[in-house]
């Protein structure tokens, strides 16, 4: 397990031209430019995997959530307006890093939705992750 790329970026909803309103759109294009960049960024680093890490998905008390899901989709909706997302997750990575963050003592535990499998598999994604993921 190597990090070949490691970023931090906004989430807002306006950042997603569809959602922004003619003001917004204007105002976050400085945003979008920059969020295209660090796709084309991200896309040349070449990783295997894409772990992201949010704070508005799963809250559990006193420990993180690592999605175990063999799916995420999420959508968000502004003014009758509405963009979506669904992405597969690589799930024997994430089991991967489960157990050896367990062995690391860190609080973690596997969070999955739906079904233990299959295409029922599917954890509800959030702005966090589908905002930056697409909106480039």
């Amino acid at each position: 397990m190597t990090i070949v790329y490691c970023c931090v970026a906004p989430h807002g909803a306006e950042v997603i031209p569809r959602l922004a309103n003619g003001r917004e759109l204007k105002r976050f294009q400085p945003t979008r430019v920059a969020i295209r960049r660090l796709a084309e960024s991200v896309k040349s680093a070449r990783p295997d995997t894409i772990v992201v890490a949010t704070p508005h998905n799963l809250r559990l008390l006193g420990k993180i959530g690592l999605v175990i899901s063999e799916n995420s989709s999420g959508r968000l909706r502004e003014s009758r307006r509405e963009v979506s997302l669904k992405a597969r997750c690589d799930v024997k990575f994430a089991r991967k890093l489960l157990r050896r963050s367990s062995s690391a003592a860190l609080p973690v535990v596997g969070a999955n939705y739906g079904t233990a499998e299959g295409p029922s598999s599917e954890m509800p994604m959030d702005w966090g992750t589908l905002v930056p993921s697409g909106s480039s």
